[in-house]
């Protein structure tokens, strides 16, 4: 039987992901980024939603992401924008567990 579309699922062994680090991973197919700041887990939609920038490529500033096209960031726990206008980027509840990072698909 098939997973539920809304259920957690493993995408990284949680040692592959340092402290104050983003990695991009697939989530059914998705590409999705987790990150993990000063030892928090986060995990957000890859793409900005100003001009699809990878932001599994961007950088920290304090507790958001900032897109690395355009330097809008947003709040790595909520998606809100904190720089720059425009929508949110969508967030995923996340775990860690027996050695790997899960996020659930909602």
């Amino acid at each position: 039987m098939p997973p539920e579309k809304s259920s957690f699922h493993p995408v990284l062994d949680e040692k592959l992901l340092s402290d104050n680090s983003l990695k991009i991973v697939s989530l059914q197919g998705r590409p999705v980024v987790v990150a993990k700041r000063e030892g928090k887990l986060y995990a957000f939609d890859n793409e900005c939603p100003h001009s699809g920038g990878p932001l599994g490529m961007g950088t920290f500033v304090g507790n958001s992401v900032a897109c690395p096209l355009h330097q809008w960031t947003f709040d790595l726990a909520t998606g809100e924008p904190t720089k720059g206008p425009g929508a949110r980027v969508r967030t995923y509840e996340i775990k860690a567990e027996s050695g790997k990072i899960w996020v659930k698909n909602a």
